[in-house]
């Protein structure tokens, strides 16, 4: 029986203290409650704090009392068809009363009513009488378990504190998301497809148009389609900054994505102003539109903006509007992740790093690049120090501007001679202006005293000047005029060195000056060189077929631009075609990720070239199928393709 008693009073201790201390907790709670009952409003505020206390009590009579007091409210709110929130254990457990309450509070009531009946004849075990029979060490330890227990609880009280303060930032952080969200200054939270697309409905028929050209050529959308690729077409103004900002970019894209993608500017304006800009960013396929007629049936609404057209003549993108968004249409049109800006524009006054508009350079504009007497065309780099240089510094003077490449075996021979030169220039010599690729570090290793400036877009002023490789130069005279051809390899260029104002006669006579190569017909020079694979091949190893020898260098920019070419004939040879064997400097990794099917042999101070008077690269001469040499020495991609047998007119083959 003792048993049993302490259980009962344990038990109601532990129920009445968890009541009292969670309404303690929340007196506002517990004041609700008391009103939902039925409670007058002036004991609502006082209740609240007593009905906690008087739960603690360990007395079985008033813990009976309460109990009873309890039943009745439980019972009288029920009957009336109520259920306020018992709040019974505050903030912990509450919900409206119903069966369950009345029941819990009866077995309460009856264990109370258990404790009174028994408890007062059977006192039974308890604190007091087990604290009395403790010894004082005993007590002592209790006790000091006693201050532990309460630092423990007073430690869980302090995390369950800082647990609310975090749910309540938590809260106030989603709320301001949400007005930030509703303001528009946050992500929305309606998803990106809500907003339909720009443009004519992808699918649908792209509208015809017949547009004029720069050259007055009629230009349609079914031509521009022929070639069997997507076309680009991108809307811009001459008077558009972002437009001219996005405009070295398009000339880029036509030159290295042709095989591709089909990219057509159409512009308004006068032909004079597109013309201009067209030629300074090497941009082909411009079309005039009188306004806007072009763009308004594309939905275009500024510029600038661009669609792509599948080569079945339908929609093949929404409108891209923007030069990131732009950029990324042209990306998912060729298969690349992205394509980013490049920097600023060559003839522009930014930092001069050059903008990656590769000019489209054909056979026919490459022999007019250079007309003697017509102003030079206008480029700013840096120089290795950072600091931007123009060729409109020079004048003034009559300046050679040499077109270089700290790599290339040639430039490295004709080194000394050229340093010598600067240290005893001729009377009334040119000054030197050196376009060159590379690094600063390696150009400053060349100990050249005159001015150095870096052109890292594979040498592209050098093809704006009709140089086709390196060591070649040309003159500019005073007045900012081109004074004489482009010299090709070391001799003609040293010659254009010495001659104090060139006429127009001695300037093509110096730029013909190469190294006299062997004459047709003769034995062609013997060699044997390793190719990729460490293994020595022979000229001989070619005999009994035409054999055309090309001299290469694989960070030579004029043969980077070439390699698409190149790979087209290797994959499609004319009828006739001879074999092909390239003679290249650079290790044997970095010829392999050309990707061409021929032979590559390794030659790396180029000295086969030159015993066949190569002076540069690309550079090509055939040998005949009894090893005599075929042809005179080719210089540049358009003369060697042709003697590969390319059809020059062929839309898909244009030489760079």
């Amino acid at each position: 029986m003792d048993i049993v008693l302490l259980l009962a009073r344990v038990l109601l201790a532990v129920v009445f203290l968890v009541a009292g201390v969670t309404k303690l907790a929340d007196l506002k709670g517990s004041r609700q409650a008391l009103r939902d009952f039925g409670v007058p409003a002036w004991l609502a505020a006082p209740g609240g704090v007593l009905l906690p206390l008087a739960s603690a009590w360990w007395a079985a009579v008033g813990a009976l009392a309460l109990l009873l007091l309890f039943v009745l409210g439980i019972a009288y709110n029920l009957a009336r068809g109520r259920q306020p929130d018992c709040h019974c254990f505050g903030q912990v457990y509450s919900k409206p009363i119903g069966r369950s309450t009345l029941l819990r509070n009866l077995v309460l009531a009856a264990v109370a009513v258990f404790l009174v009946g028994f408890g007062r004849t059977t006192p039974g075990l308890s604190a007091f009488t087990w604290l009395a029979a403790l010894s004082l060490t005993e007590r002592l330890a209790l006790g000091a378990g006693l201050f532990l227990l309460a630092l423990l609880a007073g430690a869980g009280w302090l995390l369950v504190q800082m647990l609310r303060q975090q749910g309540r930032l938590l809260l106030r952080l989603e709320a301001l998301e949400e007005r930030m969200a509703a303001a528009g200054t946050a992500d929305s939270v309606a998803p990106a497809q809500a907003t339909p697309p720009a443009g004519l409905p992808v699918g649908s028929v792209a509208p015809a148009f017949a547009l004029p050209g720069l050259n007055g050529e009629t230009l349609t959308l079914d031509f521009l389609r022929a070639g069997g690729k997507p076309v680009l077409l991108l809307f811009s103004d001459p008077g558009c900054g972002p437009c001219t900002s996005l405009l070295p970019e398009v000339g880029r894209w036509q030159r290295d994505y042709a095989g591709k993608l089909t990219v057509a500017l159409i512009s308004r304006g006068n032909v004079e102003a597109n013309r201009a800009k067209a030629s300074e960013h090497g941009i082909g396929q411009v079309l005039l539109q009188r306004e806007r007629e072009i763009a308004e049936a594309y939905q275009g609404r500024g510029t600038p903006g661009a669609v792509l057209v599948r080569p079945d003549g339908t929609i093949g993108s929404p409108l891209a509007q923007g030069a990131e968004a732009i950029r990324a249409l042209v990306a998912s049109a060729v298969g690349l992740p992205v394509l980013h800006a490049v920097p600023a524009p060559l003839n522009g006054h930014g930092n001069g790093h050059g903008n990656g508009a590769l000019p489209l350079v054909k056979p026919e504009t490459l022999a007019n690049a250079s007309k003697i007497g017509t102003p030079a065309p206008a480029f700013s780099l840096p120089d290795l120090s950072g600091q931007t240089v123009a060729l409109s510094d020079f004048r003034g003077h009559t300046t050679l501007l040499l077109f270089w490449r700290p790599s290339c075996g040639f430039c490295q021979r004709m080194l000394p001679d050229l340093q010598a030169w600067e240290a005893n220039p001729p009377p009334d010599a040119p000054r030197l202006l050196v376009v060159s690729t590379g690094s600063v570090e390696e150009n400053r290793a060349l100990g050249l005293r005159s001015p150095v400036v870096l052109d890292q877009d594979g040498l592209r002023v050098g093809a704006l000047f009709g140089a086709n490789g390196t060591p070649n130069a040309v003159l500019v005279d005073e007045e900012g005029k081109l004074a004489s051809a482009v010299a090709r390899g070391a001799p003609a260029v040293l010659a254009l060195a010495g001659v104090q104002v060139p006429t127009a006669e001695q300037s093509n006579a110096a730029a013909s000056r190469v190294l006299t190569p062997p004459t047709i017909g003769e034995p062609a020079p013997a060699f044997s060189l390793p190719n990729l694979q460490g293994k020595r091949v022979h000229l001989s190893d070619f005999r009994g077929s035409s054999t055309l020898l090309l001299f290469w260098d694989p960070g030579c920019g004029f043969c980077q631009r070439m390699l698409s070419d190149l790979k087209a004939w290797e994959a499609h040879p004319p009828k006739g075609a001879p074999r092909l064997l390239v003679v290249s400097t650079g290790s044997a990794e970095t010829n392999r990720k050309l990707g061409l099917r021929s032979t590559i042999v390794l030659d790396q101070n180029m000295s086969v070239g030159s015993t066949f008077g190569a002076n540069g690269t690309p550079m090509g001469v055939l040998v005949d199928a009894q090893g005599k040499l075929a042809s005179a020495l080719a210089a540049g991609a358009p003369a060697v393709l042709a003697l590969a047998g390319v059809d020059q007119e062929q839309p898909d083959m244009i030489s760079r």
